[in-house]
């Protein structure tokens, strides 16, 4: 557990700093994981300034036209 929760703040630490910093982060991989971690970003680390970019023509391509849709516009909306 120590060593996880170690890493848990070492990154925390890392991103605080790039927010503080405004930097800009490019998140490769559009698939589930890489669009919660863009969004769980820009809602807790507001100045990072974020680009996600896949090898599919669309985010979350696995998800129904509907779905990823809907993400990749609220995507948009909100400057990722």
């Amino acid at each position: 557990l120590e060593g996880r929760r170690r890493h848990v703040l070492e990154e925390y630490h890392k991103l605080h700093d790039l927010n503080q910093r405004k930097a800009s982060v490019l998140i490769v991989g559009a698939g589930f994981i890489g669009v919660e971690w863009a969004t769980e970003i820009d809602h807790f680390f507001p100045d990072i300034t974020l680009t996600i970019i896949d090898a599919l023509p669309r985010a979350l391509g696995p998800l129904p036209d509907s779905a990823a849709e809907y993400c990749s516009e609220y995507m948009s909306a909100v400057g990722i």
